[in-house]
């Protein structure tokens, strides 16, 4: 029983190490702009899109408008938001994609991890 606990817990690892190292660094804007920029990306019940005109504009799942700017720096997503009314503190994010699958960590990749998804 404990060597079947042991090969559970051994090939979870495994799988989740697969996992992630199928995610790729976004470091630059040209990629950024050939996987991101002009798809709907979606996230529960929110979505977004990042125009090539350096806007961002959505909706959250609450029906709150979702507005902004963003710029890349270095290899770096950066963002200004608005959500509704409330303006959330500007971030520079690290994008990583894995499939269809965009995952934006704020501060600079140091921060919570927002995964999304590329919708058609």
């Amino acid at each position: 029983m404990k060597s079947i606990a042991i090969l559970i817990a051994a090939v979870s690892v495994l799988c989740i190490a697969a996992t992630t190292a199928d995610a790729k660094d976004i470091k630059k804007q040209q990629q950024f702009m050939d996987t991101i920029v002009g798809k709907k990306l979606v996230s529960g019940g929110s979505w977004l899109v990042v125009a090539a005109d350096g806007t961002i504009q959505g909706e959250t799942a609450k029906k709150g408008k979702i507005k902004g700017a963003w710029v890349w720096n270095k290899r770096y997503f950066c963002r200004n938001v608005f959500i509704g009314t409330n303006q959330l503190p500007e971030d520079c994010q690290k994008v990583t994609i894995d499939g269809n699958q965009v995952t934006f960590t704020r501060d600079k990749g140091k921060g919570e991890a927002v995964p999304m998804t590329i919708s058609n």
